[in-house]
């Protein structure tokens, strides 16, 4: 990823340069629009997203994983390390948040719960922390020592069949029944989302998408996040589904509350759905295309232990 911005969708208004360790970066400078017309400028002290990755190695085959070249690498972030970078992020003032991803981070549960105890102890309990998961690890969730802290676990889940769910993985998943017991064995559910890969042959319609959510409901997940794929190889390309041609505000089912639009990088939509039975879940569509964005978005520090302006652009440290 560059460090200036010379594309024709970037214009000054859009950007900020920032210095970090001596380094120019042109980062992100105006905040999302409600309106996809009217963007404001972030504070003076711009404030990025932070992505840990624990290990790149993941043990599933989801055949629309965007990280599917690095999965069967067998790096591992050395513990020593994260804690210099993120005290060298602490220092700068620049942390906004911080998701831990992968790779799959559930894969060492003793590894994970040192890094979120690190984030914590250097960041302390205001910091927002997320924990992205295909769900391989969720039995093991009392392992976790600042559990209670995370603000939420997004958790793969792609089907509301588990046959077809596990299909994608390729390795066991939780089945509902794990699921549940999971999510009724902690006192606050509320940190659970499901997250929803919109397919044409499989989450793809208007009814399918209400056969997920009535599915939610049954687990008592409060929230699912449907995603529009990128196009990172054929099998996504083909099968993509806009999750505003599933989820429309014409639907009496569907009560849609705040959106977002990023100029023509990114969308979402926020809303609740009201079953036929009268439950109720949130719902959240998302539809993100940066390739084409070159100015920094967020900072990723790797299992190899370098910070980079984004999983794959310019190492800084």
């Amino acid at each position: 990823m560059p460090n200036t911005c010379c594309s024709p969708f970037c214009n000054p208004d859009r950007v900020r340069i920032v210095d970090l360790w001596g380094k120019k970066i042109t980062c992100k400078g105006y905040r999302c629009s409600e309106d996809g017309v009217h963007y404001e400028p972030k504070p003076e002290q711009i404030k990025l997203q932070v992505s840990i990755i624990p290990t790149d190695y993941c043990p599933a085959s989801c055949p629309f994983c965007i990280a599917a070249k690095t999965i069967r690498n067998k790096n591992q972030l050395d513990l020593g390390i994260l804690e210099k970078r993120l005290l060298e992020l602490k220092e700068l003032d620049i942390v906004r948040g911080i998701s831990v991803t992968g790779g799959e981070p559930f894969y060492d549960m003793e590894r994970l719960n040192n890094i979120i105890t690190m984030v914590f102890d250097i960041f302390s309990y205001d910091l927002e922390l997320s924990v992205n998961t295909n769900g391989i690890g969720l039995k093991y969730l009392d392992k976790i020592n600042e559990l209670e802290h995370i603000d939420t676990i997004h958790v793969s889940r792609h089907h509301y069949d588990d046959k077809i769910n596990q299909s994608f993985f390729g390795i066991p998943m939780p089945s509902t029944d794990d699921i549940r017991s999971v999510v009724d064995a902690l006192g606050y559910p509320d940190i659970f989302v499901f997250n929803c890969m919109l397919m044409k042959d499989y989450i793809g319609t208007v009814s399918e998408v209400h056969r997920f959510l009535d599915y939610a409901i049954t687990t008592r997940v409060p929230k699912v996040s449907f995603i529009t794929g990128a196009p990172v190889n054929p099998f996504i390309a083909n099968q993509s589904v806009l999750f505003d041609d599933v989820l429309k505000p014409d639907d009496p089912s569907l009560l849609f509350t705040r959106g977002y639009q990023d100029y023509e990088f990114c969308r979402c939509h926020d809303g609740i759905y009201v079953s036929p039975s009268g439950g109720l879940i949130e719902f959240y569509g998302r539809k993100t295309d940066v390739s084409a964005c070159d100015y920094v978005r967020g900072l990723v520090i790797g299992a190899d232990g370098h910070i980079r302006t984004g999983f794959n652009g310019e190492i800084l440290r």
